[in-house]
């Protein structure tokens, strides 16, 4: 079992207000299409303009699969593009934990 955390964090309190639903769409989105319940989190302490998407995975070869997938999916670039500008993109990551 594979854990999967995207941490990206927001350029403003503003844009984290107008991103946290944009979030739950993709979240929801990624469910619909993968079959991978991915978590939202919150920080309760540090900078507050910060979110978590974390997701099981059972192996890499089906987070590949996945990712493939969603990479040729029309209402998932969308959502993406309406999310994207609310992101600092220097300040936003990816890690798989074992």
């Amino acid at each position: 079992m594979y854990t999967f955390i995207r941490e990206a964090t927001f350029k403003t309190m503003v844009d984290a207000m107008r991103g946290a639903p944009i979030a739950a769409q993709i979240a929801k989105h990624y469910k619909e299409m993968t079959g991978i319940d991915v978590q939202l989190m919150r920080p309760i302490s540090g900078s507050p303009v910060r979110l978590r998407f974390i997701g099981q995975i059972e192996s890499l070869d089906q987070w590949q699969a996945h990712q493939t997938k969603m990479a040729q999916d029309p209402a998932f670039h969308k959502l993406l593009a309406e999310f994207g500008p609310l992101v600092d993109g220097s300040k936003t990551y990816d890690e798989i934990w074992r």
